[in-house]
């Protein structure tokens, strides 16, 4: 497999593919599914409100459980992505939402990343040959 130093990450919560770019032409490398469920649906499961009371001023603990539990699938992808993008030199963090911002706030933290370039971008859901366009063509304006 050919080694790339530049590499275009489209994430967001759900899934990331990370596409390849050297010597002016960019691959899809992978696509790297998310542990995140944003609809957890378990078999019986009541409503949020506690036994003596429907009354949503009396709430559970169980919105905490939950919180944690996508916290944790959360904190598990970016650990992966992490372990996948560490090898790379350049990297575009692009697509909807904030999981950008979050991949790119937790790479600024880790010592393995220190002096490598980031960089984020907007951008809508794309489809495979528009996720390596726009990966070609950001590389190719900058110059990298």
């Amino acid at each position: 497999m050919e080694h790339y130093k530049q590499v275009g990450v489209w994430i967001d919560h759900s899934k990331a593919h990370l596409i390849g770019f050297k010597s002016g032409q960019a691959r899809l490398l992978e696509t790297v599914e998310s542990p995140y469920e944003s609809v957890r649906r378990v078999e019986g499961e009541g409503n949020d409100m506690t036994r003596f009371s429907s009354s949503p001023e009396y709430s559970s603990n169980n919105e905490y459980k939950k919180h944690q539990i996508v916290q944790n699938e959360i904190n598990e992808y970016m650990r992966i992505m992490e372990q996948k993008l560490v090898s790379f030199e350049d990297i575009l963090l692009f697509g909807p939402g904030t999981m950008k911002e979050r991949m790119k706030n937790r790479l600024r933290e880790k010592k393995a990343f220190e002096g490598k370039w980031l960089s984020v971008e907007d951008s809508d859901k794309l489809t495979d040959n528009q996720l390596v366009a726009f990966v070609r063509e950001f590389y190719k304006k900058e110059g990298v």
